[in-house]
């Protein structure tokens, strides 16, 4: 069987293809862990952050907003703890953002 030159030339060019994704994807990858990484360790320290705090100190001051913010960071995860960093850790207790 006699490979043309073309279909050679081809077959170079899906190979270079298929590696440069695999080496890009690869790199995505690495990215998106890291990405990640930084949101699970800003999500538990929001969750840490809530729980070690006083239930006077959040700016409901209502007897289950500790038990709620706990509940909104496990159940919304990143999206909890940013809404738990903006309104709860940023606001001191006369409601000001600090």
């Amino acid at each position: 069987m006699q490979v043309s030159k073309s279909n050679s030339e081809w077959t170079i060019v899906g190979l270079i293809a298929f590696f440069s994704i695999l080496v890009f994807t690869f790199h995505i990858g690495q990215l998106l862990w890291g990405i990640f990484a930084i949101a699970f360790v800003f999500w538990f320290f929001m969750l840490a952050d809530c729980l070690q705090r006083s239930t006077d100190h959040f700016p409901g001051k209502g007897e289950y907003d500790k038990l709620i913010w706990s509940v909104a960071l496990v159940f919304l995860n990143f999206i909890g703890a940013v809404l738990y960093y903006y309104m709860v850790r940023k606001r001191d207790n006369s409601g000001q953002i600090i």
